[in-house]
């Protein structure tokens, strides 16, 4: 398999002038993608053809949710500024995104599929529906956001667990749920530098369980700069905690290796953890120091 087949399929879905010219998609997913098409070439029963079909569609839904998920709610935007346009844009492009899985589908023959990803995409808005009532309600452990945000993230794929052959169902939902956890693990390592505007993120969470009466007050009236706020992941270990959790479900993936009966399958699993293990040094080495 080539490392970006179904990139290279979505291509013409996602690469219209207007979407590229007037707002941004956010970042493919691609890892999940590709242990999904893995899976489903393999399968003993199922053609190339529909394996790719399956993933393509997984694909765009995906990135339909994700799309829609940046959409910003400000209010008060004039009708013609380049903010509204990049929301207006967003909201079409999401819509398109989620709605022409259908049409993948029904032409692939896969009826049953659309019933399911369907059934996903419920389930997925309601866990987000739930996460974002937690953080508003700031009832949420940083730990568990982590764990609310990889179930999120292995919704759609779970659909098509029934499509695998039942000997490695097992352990595709365990390699399923390490690289949605890297995922998860790796944006927050990105996104911990920033300072919380939103209220959200493991560094905000775990900070606000840890800090000082006096430094939660600051933190919460957003009175905190980014001096103060880069002291504040240092005193706390926010980098250390994220760079070990990472290392941990890179560690797990690794060990399921030897489960997998082909070296295709094997070595497509290296190249699709390889990311995610270049992202460990560079992160330890900004820890050590600091």
């Amino acid at each position: 398999m080539k490392p970006n087949r179904i990139t290279e399929l979505a291509h013409k879905y996602v690469s219209y002038d207007m979407i590229t010219a007037y707002t941004a998609l956010p970042e493919f997913p691609v890892p999940r993608v590709r242990l999904l098409y893995t899976f489903l070439n393999e399968r003993e029963e199922g053609s190339s053809s529909a394996a790719e079909t399956c993933t393509l569609a997984a694909f765009l839904v995906q990135l339909g949710m994700d799309t829609h998920d940046q959409i910003d709610l400000e209010q008060g935007l004039a009708e013609a500024s380049p903010e509204m346009r990049s929301r207006q844009l967003k909201v079409l492009a999401g819509d398109y995104f989620s709605g022409v899985f259908y049409q993948l589908l029904a032409q692939a023959g896969e009826i049953g599929m659309v019933s399911r990803m369907s059934g996903a995409i419920c389930e997925v808005n309601r866990l987000k529906a739930r996460l974002y009532s937690r953080l508003k309600r700031m009832v949420l452990p940083a730990e568990e956001y982590v764990k609310e945000c990889v179930h999120v993230r292995m919704g759609l794929f779970l659909s098509f667990t029934h499509l695998l052959d039942q000997s490695v169902q097992n352990l595709w939902q365990h390699l399923l749920a390490e690289l949605s956890h890297c995922e998860v693990v790796t944006d927050e390592i990105r996104l911990a530098g920033q300072l919380p505007q939103d209220r959200k993120g493991y560094a905000y969470l775990r900070i606000m369980e840890a800090a000082t009466s006096e430094e939660r007050e600051t933190i919460s009236e957003r009175k905190i700069g980014e001096r103060d706020w880069t002291l504040l992941l240092a005193k706390y270990n926010i980098r250390e905690q994220l760079t070990s959790m990472l290392h941990q479900s890179v560690d797990h993936v690794q060990s399921l290796l030897h489960e997998c009966n082909k070296e295709t399958v094997r070595a497509e699993l290296r190249a699709i953890i390889e990311p995610f293990a270049a992202v460990l040094s560079p992160v330890r080495r900004s820890v050590q120091e600091g």
